[in-house]
């Protein structure tokens, strides 16, 4: 992983005592309580939030799989699958794997099918995810479940509904994306959205100098060919693609301060490798 060299440095911390303080007595609160040393250290509330939201998503990953993602994607269509082999030796944590676009959800499905099914990764290690816009995932029960399941969402400061818009950046949005790349993997989408051609968004490398990921470019292919309507899925007999690249060498970009002509150039490295086509 020559790319990520320098990630694993942490800066010294600028008030170790009080901070540990907190920290002691915080952790010997927890354990002080019958009960919470077995739910990871945490305090009740806390405790049974994340214990309710990992079972809710072991089982909605679980219906998915069973109820959509085997049969459609892998037995009455061919999902391809290539240089996945890198999977393997990521680390479980603070990944990001950049895709292009083409549909809002079969290819994340797809995704999802390599690491859980076919590499059978155990639910919470690493733990899945992937970004999408806010408004997609309001959309109906389907995508709010999808959102439960392991959606990250954001507010696209260029396209709301369709249509072309302008607005300040969503940073809260943004603190979710790097976290959730922090906490396990993310499959995102630089492009922001499904338009065939669109551009990737300059911020991408940002978002890359300010977490410094393993970063996995992913080529996805045919998958637009399943949509009967519109999102609508439900064409048969189709041949889809992944393509895992290596992961990026990146450890000279991310060792110097950001320079947008530095970031300039990996967008366009990564359109190369992602690039989706004119729109025709």
């Amino acid at each position: 992983m020559t790319g990520v060299a320098g990630r694993d440095k942490i800066a010294p911390a600028s008030r170790p005592e009080n901070g540990m303080t907190q920290r002691n007595q915080s952790s010997g609160l927890a354990s002080s309580i019958p009960g919470v040393k077995l739910l990871g250290g945490l305090l009740p509330e806390k405790a049974a939030s994340t214990f309710l939201n990992r079972w809710l998503r072991r089982g909605l990953l679980a219906s998915f799989g069973v109820g959509f993602t085997v049969p459609y994607l892998a037995i009455l269509n061919d999902v391809h699958v290539e240089g996945d082999e890198v999977l393997k030796d990521l680390p479980r944590r603070n990944v990001v794997f950049l895709a292009n676009h083409q549909t809002y959800f079969l290819e994340a499905l797809a995704f999802f099918d390599l690491v859980y099914v076919r590499y059978q990764f155990p639910l919470e290690n690493p733990v899945l995810r992937f970004s999408a816009a806010e408004e997609t995932m309001k959309k109906n029960l389907l995508t709010k479940l999808m959102t439960l399941a392991g959606g990250v969402t954001f507010r696209r400061s260029f396209r709301e509904g369709g249509v072309d818009i302008r607005r300040p950046v969503d940073m809260e949005g943004v603190s979710r994306v790097e976290e959730a790349i922090r906490d396990g993997w993310l499959l995102h989408f630089p492009a922001g959205t499904t338009k065939k051609g669109a551009p990737l968004r300059p911020g991408v490398s940002r978002l890359l100098h300010n977490v410094k990921p393993v970063a996995i470019p992913v080529r996805v292919d045919g998958f637009r060919e399943l949509l009967l309507h519109k999102q609508v899925p439900g064409k048969l007999f189709k041949r889809c693609s992944l393509k895992l690249h290596p992961p990026l060498d990146l450890g000279e970009f991310y060792a110097q301060p950001y320079h947008k002509e530095d970031g300039a150039r990996l967008v366009r490295h990564l359109e190369d490798l992602l690039g989706d086509g004119d729109e025709g």
